[in-house]
């Protein structure tokens, strides 16, 4: 089993990810797991997204990629949030209560 600092809660949000299509598949209080067909060439990447209505960007460093072979085009991302801003936290403080 998998040990990890932060307890993930699923979501399913359209994200872009480096100006492509993404979907936002888990978040935690420091990072996310998006699932794209965006082949990142660097570690630092922008990602925005909805929250409430309204789009918010994030800056984060690709901590892992994972290539889904059934799906072969898609790539699953683990991301660390640099910074996450308000409307973030918020997200994931519903989550936690």
């Amino acid at each position: 089993m998998e040990k990890r600092r932060d307890k993930r809660y699923k979501t399913r949000q359209i994200a872009k990810v480096g100006g492509k299509l993404g979907v936002v598949n888990d978040v935690s209080s420091h990072g996310i797991q998006i699932s794209t067909a965006f082949s990142p060439k660097e570690r630092k990447i922008d990602i925005s997204f909805e929250l409430y209505g309204n789009m918010i960007q994030v800056i984060g460093i690709i901590r892992w990629i994972k290539w889904n072979q059934k799906l072969k085009a898609l790539n699953q991302l683990g991301v660390i949030i640099e910074n996450a801003p308000p409307e973030f936290k918020r997200f994931i403080a519903e989550f936690e209560s």
